[in-house]
């Protein structure tokens, strides 16, 4: 109810400022009319309550009434009433109060030419004041202020105006008659400078992107190098420092001569003068031994008592028994020798470098060799190392033990000491020898 008495007295209001401006100056009522018209164009086209409202109070009120009032009334569509404020500019002006009806005609005409220029980029104006709309405008101006002699001011169009109203190109400011229209040619100016402007603004924008991407994607390419640089500064540090320390234990290292231990019996010596002697005897030294032993207990037989005729001296040298033959049974064959080698650790690949092995455990050995004389081709091993060397040996022990031993748990720091379960076995290969089955082992 109370909506409705508004809507009334708002219509009571816009039919009473009509009647005064239409009493007033029709100059004035004229463009109260164009600004109305132009309105009603506008509201048409928008799908919202209050812009309808604002749509059916201005077909309600008659011509000439104010559309600023209504559409201040009904609110929300202020930036609206804002534009269509420029098309009541003309009747604030004494100057145009005063024009006689033609001319009042003409500037109004110029009015409608210069708002459609000013604002047909824009959806809102550009849809709803087409030609057939404009034309209709005019139309009812005509109606209020008879024109006089045609003028060059025609509405802005995008097809080609009729024969009675010479159009105006909008941009080039020429009607179809050649004559140049001052108002349409500056707003032709316009335009231009304003397109100009906009693709000015686009490719600065379109370059400021290229140069921010360019800028951007060097700021990471430098940051990532540095990260790579950096990470590859630490890995050559690291690098030199075990190169260092490598070289600091292989100076420190003793060699792997093998050398005789002191106070150890010569054991080659010792077989070198056994062969001799087996070679002159013929056969074991033992057993030739033990026989004059035999032969030198048993008591020596009386001797014939020689005839008196012919007494003999007896010889001051005693003679020399005859050996005593042996038989085939009593001759023993030389006892088979077991031969026992200790080895520094093998190449990764399993193979012990025979130029490295020694007679007796050293300070470099880890594994012992034991060859049998009836197969020196064979042999078996066990990892055996003095205690002070097991600390070194399973700090290596990828090295050092994993390529000739399997153990049976896993290795963790607690453990200080190696046991062995079960031999390996090698054969003799190109002057070394190759595992060929893996010691057993135990971490303890």
């Amino acid at each position: 109810m109370i909506q409705k008495t508004i809507l009334t007295l708002v219509g009571t209001i816009g039919l009473g400022t009509s009647l005064l401006a239409q009493t007033a100056t029709p100059n004035a009522a004229a463009v109260d009319t164009l600004t109305k018209e132009v309105a009603i164009a506008v509201f048409e086209k928008i799908d919202q309550p209050k812009a309808q409202d604002i749509y059916n109070q201005l077909l309600e009120c008659g011509d000439g009434c104010d559309p600023q009032m209504i559409i201040r009334t009904v609110g929300s569509w202020d930036q609206v009433g804002a534009k269509l404020e420029e098309l009541s500019v003309l009747k604030n002006t004494q100057r145009f109060q005063a024009l006689p009806p033609a001319e009042a005609n003409a500037a109004i005409r110029k009015q409608l030419l210069q708002f459609y220029i000013k604002h047909k980029a824009e959806k809102p104006y550009s849809v709803p004041l087409t030609p057939a709309v404009q034309l209709q405008i005019l139309a009812k101006i005509d109606g209020l202020l008879p024109p006089g002699q045609p003028d060059p001011a025609q509405p802005a169009t995008d097809q080609p105006a009729t024969a009675e109203q010479p159009a105006v190109d909008a941009e080039t400011g020429l009607s179809d008659e050649g004559n140049i229209d001052p108002v349409a040619l500056q707003m032709s100016r316009l335009e231009r400078a304003v397109k100009e402007e906009q693709e000015k603004s686009m490719w600065m924008i379109i370059a400021s992107g290229l140069v921010g991407l360019i800028v951007g994607a060097g700021a990471v390419y430098w940051l990532g190098y540095r990260s790579l640089k950096s990470d590859v500064d630490g890995l050559t540090a690291q690098n030199s420092r075990l190169a260092a320390q490598l070289d600091q234990a292989q100076r420190s290292k003793p060699t792997n001569t093998p050398r005789p231990p002191q106070n150890q019996p010569d054991y080659k010596t010792k077989a070198e003068a056994y062969d001799t002697i087996r070679a002159e005897l013929g056969t074991d030294p033992l057993a030739a031994i033990r026989q004059l032993k035999q032969s030198a207990s048993q008591p020596a037989s009386p001797a014939a008592p020689a005839p008196p005729a012919n007494p003999v001296v007896e010889a001051s040298v005693r003679p020399e028994p005859a050996p005593v033959p042996m038989s085939q049974s009593q001759v023993t064959p030389p006892p088979v020798r077991n031969e026992v080698l200790y080895f520094p650790p093998p190449s990764p690949n399993g193979l012990f470098d025979s130029g490295q092995q020694m007679p007796a455990l050293s300070p470099e050995s880890a594994y012992r060799f034991s060859i049998s004389a009836d197969k020196p081709d064979v042999a078996t091993f066990s990892f055996e190392a003095e205690p002070g060397r097991v600390t070194r040996l399973l700090t290596y022990r990828n090295y050092m033990i994993e390529p000739a031993c399997d153990s049976e748990n896993s290795y963790s720091s607690q453990h200080t000491r190696i046991v062995n379960r079960r031999d390996g076995e090698a054969v003799r290969e190109n002057g070394g020898w190759r595992v060929v089955t893996k010691a057993l082992i135990r971490y303890e």
